[in-house]
């Protein structure tokens, strides 16, 4: 023993300056700052994701989501955004829920939003299509736990039952608490680490509604003679793609070609009924979505004027269209081209 420590410090005299910098080097490029970096993105062909065992349609065109660039903050990629304009350093707080800086976190409740949005891609388009469907299972995760909520509920909780009715849809539940009083408790059964877990919550008052003060993910599974499904990568997350997957359903299980040749690129989320809501970096994907020669941009309403001055600013080449639904954004691409 005494000769191994012997040559293990020996080994160390010797080589402790290579050491030190194989230290320094790791540290300077695994050392998290309290920043991420954003840059442009690109293009996802949603065509591409959709797989069946049932015939769906093809267009010479293609439907597109696009996506924000997000790299963890270290020392090198501080100075590379420091140098690169189209790369912006922001502080993890500002992109956080709850602003708590924990970017994990924020990824794992942001992957629950994107099998929300794929649901609901399905029910927009099956809609849209007249595809006749029923609801197999319905799922629901709590993302979000408001201040002043009375509940040992915590995020990424299961529902299994409420006062002892298994849960089946979120409607239903909905329905049920808001039938009882303020200060009234609720108790739960949820799904936590694989265990079920007894909770409680007692009403609180939200906007003249008695709520329990959190906010969901509803996943639902479908039964439908239309036979479809949508991938999705492991490292994306988010629910700011749910517009654009309900397009690509709806191109790829009716006759319409909607697409008529063209790159159709844009963003937004997409609730149960078709409405496009406003998401976060579309700059970045406007820009992402130039790099890779789309022919128009779809974006929300809500961000509209931002990605217009974008648009404007860089001298942008794209037709830029704001879209408050799901049903306008068919007419219009049906309408063009």
């Amino acid at each position: 023993m005494k000769k191994i420590k012997d040559k293990i410090i020996n080994f160390f005299k010797e080589n402790y300056k290579g050491i030190i910098v194989l230290v320094f080097i790791y540290l300077l490029f695994t050392f998290r700052l309290n920043i991420s970096i954003y840059s442009p993105g690109g293009l996802i062909n949603l065509d591409r994701r959709i797989e069946s065992n049932d015939k769906i349609y093809k267009s010479k065109g293609s439907i597109n989501m696009t996506y924000v660039s997000l790299v963890k903050g270290t020392i090198p990629t501080y100075i590379l955004a420091k140098i690169i304009p189209t790369w912006d350093i922001v502080k993890n707080e500002s992109i956080t829920y709850d602003n708590n800086g924990d970017i994990e976190e924020t990824i794992n409740i942001d992957q629950y939003y994107l099998q929300e949005s794929i649901s609901n891609a399905y029910m927009v388009a099956y809609n849209a299509a007249n595809v006749k469907y029923k609801i197999k299972s319905s799922s629901n995760y709590i993302t979000y736990i408001y201040d002043g909520a009375k509940t040992d509920l915590k995020v990424f909780d299961k529902i299994v039952k409420y006062d002892n009715i298994v849960f089946s849809t979120f409607s239903e539940m909905q329905k049920y608490i808001t039938s009882k009083n303020v200060g009234e408790k609720v108790n739960f059964v949820v799904l936590r680490n694989d265990k079920e877990i007894n909770c409680y919550a007692e009403l609180i008052d939200i906007n003249g509604e008695s709520k329990v003060g959190v906010s969901a993910a509803v996943v639902n599974e479908y039964d439908s003679k239309v036979n479809v499904s949508v991938k999705s990568n492991n490292n994306e997350s988010g629910s700011s793609g749910g517009f654009m997957m309900a397009l690509a359903i709806y191109n790829a299980i009716t006759k319409e070609n909607i697409t008529k040749g063209r790159v159709v690129a844009g963003t937004g989320t997409i609730d149960d009924v078709g409405n496009v809501g406003e998401i976060g970096g579309v700059t970045y994907k406007l820009a992402g979505a130039v790099r890779k020669h789309a022919d128009i941009f779809l974006v929300p309403i809500d961000n509209y004027e931002e990605a217009y001055n974008y648009k404007k600013k860089h001298n942008f080449d794209i037709e830029l269209v704001s879209i408050s639904n799901f049903n306008e954004a068919i007419y219009y691409l049906n309408q063009e081209g």
